[in-house]
């Protein structure tokens, strides 16, 4: 199997990251991305505290808060599968003096019904936080001073009747792993995951983490104190994201790490299950984790963590293997560590589930070069570049062709496309298109592998601009001669086919009558007029209630005007128009789309430039910009 690269992906997102950093000033970030058993990117931006001095790497240790809850159910599961504990057992079964007060009935038989199934999946009836060692309070505490204080909280609700997100109980589950192992919690995650991960820098102690680089938590320019978080199960991990990714690989392989199985099958599928429903509707926290809405065909998995002057987030898709870490030692930042980890595996998921393309001779490539029209469907350039097929609308749309053979393609958007070809003919006759499940029919319209055409005499006096009203607004549509073949312009450049007798037809097969009694395309008729650019605009001024059906009308007849009198005319009429009223910068992204469709750059580049100075807000022309620029270099 190839292996997948994810070149373009890293730059577009370090690109991003950089302008988060400066943006949101946060102090310091670093982010993983890993494909299977693979970091495929680490990287650490801005610096390990507010003094700036030492820069943040892949291998800086950062508080991770809530993300620890992760690696408690993680711990949990792999003690269960050596028979060491049960998801279904009562915390009581090995923490006998276990007490907490309640108002709901008895209270040894409410306790009773805590089980660490309950507890991991938030469902135990805890309120959040312990009486002492909270997020609350940065007094120093012991873990087992925090568990103590347990008993001086009330359950909030009845055991297993809701889902309320609690650290107590990951805390309680954490406890009761170090007395089954005689050992502190600490020691069992050391000896049982973090060992056999290769984690050696990772740890629960802080004055462990504060010996190797350790980014310390922000708000803004206040630099947090710098303390031990006492919530060891539900918050205390220190570990860097070089080092959450060998976690991470571990969850991708579905509780397999290099070949040992350390979480059995039916317990890591448990993991994964929603374990709480009410009025028929599951929760999405599982057991230690979150479902959160798919990527495509995948489910997706994540934890994040906040507090402490830190925000963190590890999401993962274990179906397609992939995963994207992102921490921050800054908490005053709006979940930007959500946003790039969710967008970082959109990047990675599009890129993974791409098409497989066969390899093509480009002479064969060649034969389907060439504009496709069909009814309802915008018109479809295929162009080949650098000996690759790619597919261009007429809307701004640019979709890189995956060859199955010689006559089948895909693209990354699902489309399946298949052209016609006739034994010895030069070029492709048409195009079957599935799109979103539908087959629709292109015909070629045109190719530049087209001989010349007839160019007859008698067209002359029919070349030009022709009018059609509909209710009081008037289109346009353009008659020219290409390459010696007779077009008819509007939304698509389209090749006229004689048939007999001035009649006529498109590529879609919608006929055209053309002689001096007669005038008219899909029975619409048309009047040719001497187009008078400073009459029109004038008329306009006085026509604004109609707007909105000017402003396509004038789209497309920039694209008539562009071919029978060039682009600077095209640009100053659109600008006047614009002048006249803001709406009509819709008929430069029409003009500036279809431009970028037949492969003009440098004028569809200036009317993107243009439709960003007079908004600079305009994320579409600014991303049409950037693409053409790409392009270019």
């Amino acid at each position: 199997m190839s292996v997948v690269k994810y070149n373009s992906i890293i730059e577009e997102l370090r690109e991003e990251i950089e302008q988060i950093v400066e943006r949101e000033k946060i102090c310091g970030l670093a982010i993983a991305l890993v494909d299977d058993e693979r970091i495929v990117w680490s990287e650490g931006f801005g610096f390990t505290d507010t003094s700036k001095k030492e820069k943040v790497t892949a291998d800086t240790l950062f508080s991770t808060q809530s993300m620890a809850k992760t690696i408690t159910a993680t711990t949990f599961m792999i003690l269960a599968g050596k028979g060491l504990i049960d998801l279904d057992d009562s915390i009581r079964k090995y923490y006998p003096n276990f007490t907490i007060s309640t108002k709901f009935g008895d209270q040894d038989e409410e306790i009773e019904k805590i089980t660490f199934r309950r507890m991991l999946s938030h469902t135990a009836g805890f309120t959040h936080e312990a009486a002492v060692g909270n997020n609350y309070n940065n007094a120093p505490c012991s873990f087992e001073d925090h568990i103590i204080s347990v008993a001086d909280t009330w359950l909030r609700n009845k055991v297993g009747s809701q889902y309320a997100y609690a650290n107590i109980g990951m805390d309680l589950t954490a406890y009761v792993l170090g007395k089954i192992s005689n050992k502190s919690f600490q020691e069992v995650v050391k000896e049982e995951l973090f060992q056999p991960l290769g984690i050696t820098k990772g740890t629960f102690n802080l004055s462990e983490a504060l010996s190797h680089s350790f980014a310390k938590g922000s708000s803004g320019d206040f630099q947090c104190p710098v303390v031990q978080v006492p919530m060891l199960g539900a918050g205390g991990v220190y570990i860097s994201v070089n080092e959450q990714a060998l976690f991470a690989m571990l969850h991708l392989g579905k509780g397999s790490f290099k070949g040992k199985q350390l979480i059995p099958a039916d317990l890591f599928e448990e993991m994964y299950k929603p374990q709480f429903e009410l009025d028929g509707v599951e929760n999405k926290y599982s057991l230690g984790l979150y479902q959160k809405n798919p990527i495509g065909d995948a489910e997706v998995f994540t934890h994040g963590g906040g507090g402490y002057g830190y925000q963190t987030q590890h999401t993962w898709i274990p179906k397609h293997k992939i995963s994207a870490i992102v921490f921050t030692n800054s908490s005053h930042h709006s979940g930007e560590q959500v946003k790039l980890t969710r967008k970082a595996l959109e990047l990675m998921y599009k890129e993974k589930t791409k098409p497989i393309a066969v390899n093509i001779r480009p002479d064969v490539l060649q034969k389907v070069v060439g504009t496709y029209l069909g009814h309802r469907v915008s018109m479809r350039n295929i162009v080949m570049e650098n000996g690759k097929l790619y597919m261009y609308n007429m809307f701004g749309s640019k979709q890189f062709l995956y060859p199955q053979n010689s006559l089948e393609y895909t693209t990354e958007e699902g489309e399946v496309l298949a052209f016609k070809l006739v034994e010895q003919q030069r070029n492709a006759t048409s195009l079957h298109c599935k799109i979103n499940g539908d087959v629709y029919v292109l015909n070629q319209n045109d190719s530049p592998n087209d001989k010349k055409g007839p160019d007859k005499k008698e067209w002359t006096k029919y070349l030009g601009i022709y009018k059609y009203t509909i209710f009081g607004v008037d289109y346009y549509l353009g008659l020219s001669v290409i390459n010696g073949f007779l077009y008819l312009i509007g939304a698509d450049n389209m090749k006229l086919k004689e048939y007999k007798d001035n009649v006529y037809f498109n590529m879609d097969g919608e006929s055209f009558f053309l002689d001096d009694k007669k005038i008219n395309f899909r029975n619409i008729p048309l009047t040719k007029i001497d187009l008078d650019i400073d009459v029109l605009l004038e008329e306009c001024k006085t026509k604004l209630d109609q707007k909105y059906g000017l402003k396509w009308s004038f789209g497309y007849l920039a694209g008539i005007l562009h071919l029978q009198n060039g682009f600077e005319t095209t640009f100053d009429f659109i600008l006047r128009a614009i002048e006249i009223n803001e709406i009509f910068k819709d008929s430069l992204v029409v003009f500036g789309n279809k431009l970028y469709g037949f492969r003009e750059l440098d004028n569809a580049k200036k009317c993107f430039e243009k439709l960003l100075a007079l908004d600079k807000e305009d994320k579409k022309a600014e991303n049409m910009l950037k693409r053409i620029t790409k392009e270019q270099t």
